[in-house]
């Protein structure tokens, strides 16, 4: 029996009532007690920390001849400086008592969600619509880190680059549309605690929505501003 199939086989065995298992003459050994903890516990640790996912999560644990041994009150941690858990990771266990120790534990999660893609070859320049969207559903965590998984973040932007029917999108491949053109005079608006003060200048970087802009005055002086409407710059 694989490793996998044996742990999955003991936690069933393990879970199961007192008096059927002497019934039946099963007797759940220390070993495979313990062992049964630390899983309940790296698994139930993965699972909190992963509660903000908007997919649906499972904890595949790499099965480890150190869950067979002791642990009194085993805590979890992230080693490292933690971040965002998702696909291959490591969880560290702690075991106090007089004398404490530090174990590792291997583990997959996965997170299986849906994600849109193109229903149509898209070449650059195209404006992607909602209506050149579908989507597909699958483990995230065997796709780019970089994948785009929120249809808002598509609709009316701009493609840089030729994007196949089906494929995935990931940051990169499309932009939001020009606002603010390279040499163009633009509107400058600075906004204060109660005031607005506006002004012109002359554009020297396109820009999209919220991107920013450098904005020569007629004075000379360069500020840097953030395009909020065609033509408008706006000064925080």
């Amino acid at each position: 029996m694989p490793l996998s199939s044996l742990r999955s086989y003991r936690q069933r065995y393990c879970h199961g009532a007192a008096a059927l298992l002497m019934a039946m003459g099963m007797v759940c050994t220390p070993a495979q007690a313990n062992e049964q903890l630390i899983y309940d516990v790296v698994e139930g640790f993965l699972l909190e920390q992963t509660a903000g996912e908007s997919g649906e999560v499972s904890i595949e644990i790499t099965p480890s001849p150190a869950a067979a041994m002791a642990c009194q009150a085993p805590s979890a941690f992230l080693p490292g400086r933690g971040g965002k858990v998702s696909g291959r990771t490591s969880v560290g266990i702690r075991c106090p008592g007089d004398a404490p120790e530090t174990r590792y534990f291997q583990a997959y999660v996965h997170i299986n969600g849906q994600y849109p893609v193109v229903n149509r070859n898209i070449m650059p320049g195209d404006v992607i619509e909602e209506g050149d969207l579908d989507w597909q559903e699958g483990d995230l965590t065997r796709l780019s880190s970089r994948l785009i998984t929120d249809a808002s973040q598509l609709v009316g932007q701009v493609s840089q680059r030729r994007i196949a029917a089906g494929q995935p999108i990931q940051a990169g491949m499309v932009k939001a549309p020009v606002l603010i053109q390279r040499g163009a005079e633009v509107a400058l608006l600075v906004r204060g605690n109660g005031f607005m003060i506006s002004s012109s200048g002359q554009a020297l970087n396109d820009a999209g929505l919220g991107e920013n802009v450098r904005v020569r005055m007629p004075s000379g002086s360069i500020i840097n501003g953030e395009a909020k409407r065609e033509g408008i710059v706006e000064v925080h």
